[in-house]
């Protein structure tokens, strides 16, 4: 390694060992509460933060939704009305529902860091109300910490989720899939999904009674379940470490194309081997590419 390249990640390391020393002291010293640093015609600090609450209150009809908020619980709720509510923890907060898009945003500032360590046993939330039958267009979600929750569900082209840390549980839901997880788990029931990407550093999948039009998984740490899933294009995984357990739906016909660096793989308890492949004929191919782990995989 060169004398520059040693000499940067020593002067990287200890910058990032300083800044996580200062974070937590200052997160200390304000007891827990959001320090925010922001730009607005130079640089400026408040480690005040406020508390916005907002009655649920109707609005505009909406196709498309975005919210981009800190450590809250987003709900989508099924009503006979759009409506919105929130309790939320930060500098600002931008809600309108204009143009067919529901917004919700703290990020207002051009440049923006949120960083502290939240002690508080405070309940912050966003709820999102809609008629039954709603079909919507792009619902991007984006939050620093909290669970997301879909119960009734709903269509849309596409599903867009950026989450730090927190669970996501959805049932019903119709569309494309992008998800995004630092930490947490993504469970999902009776959905039918288009292409559907999942990018997860660590964190499990729960697929249940689900369809996948095709997509990829790559994950760092955690483990992939699907029971009686329904695959209509091909999908492929790249585990660090890890496990898959898969049960498609009966009479699916599946090519496979595994390769184990260290681990198992059995197909309808059957064991293979580390290399193994059988795609000539199929059209759907589940691919796997695991550096450590099992894969277990029924399809009668």
């Amino acid at each position: 390694m060169k004398t520059f390249t040693k000499v940067a990640l020593i002067i990287g390391g200890v910058a990032l060992s300083a800044g996580i020393a200062l974070t937590t002291i200052g997160a200390i010293a304000n007891k827990g509460k959001p320090i925010y640093m922001y730009y607005d015609h130079g640089f400026h600090i408040d480690n005040e933060g406020k508390v916005f609450e907002q009655e649920k209150m109707v609005v505009d009809d909406f196709t498309s939704v975005t919210i981009d908020v800190p450590a809250s619980e987003i709900h989508f709720i099924e009503s006979d009305e759009y409506a919105v509510e929130y309790k939320l923890n930060a500098r600002e907060v931008k809600c309108e529902s204009k143009n067919g898009t529901l917004t919700v945003d703290t990020d207002t500032k051009k440049f923006h860091i949120n960083f502290g360590i939240n002690w508080s046993s405070e309940d912050y939330f966003v709820n999102v109300y809609y008629p039954k039958g709603a079909d919507f267009d792009l619902i991007t979600l984006d939050v620093s910490a909290g669970d997301v929750n879909i119960d009734k569900g709903f269509d849309c082209n596409k599903l867009s989720l950026d989450i730090s840390a927190g669970d996501v549980t959805i049932s019903n839901v119709n569309g494309a899939l992008d998800v995004d997880m630092s930490a947490g788990d993504f469970t999902a029931t009776d959905c039918t999904f288009g292409n559907s990407i999942f990018d997860m550093s660590a964190g499990d999948v729960e697929l249940h009674n689900c369809t996948v039009d095709g997509g990829k998984v790559d994950m760092s740490a955690g483990s992939f379940t699907a029971k009686e899933l329904i695959l209509t294009k091909s999908f492929s995984m790249d585990m660090s470490a890890g496990s898959v357990t898969i049960k498609f739906v009966d009479g699916q016909e599946i090519g496979y194309d595994f390769d184990m660096s260290a681990g198992t793989a059995k197909i309808n308890g059957e064991k293979k081997g580390d290399e193994y492949e059988e795609k000539k004929g199929y059209d759907v191919i589940l691919s796997v590419d695991a550096s450590a782990g099992s894969v277990d995989i029924t399809n009668n």
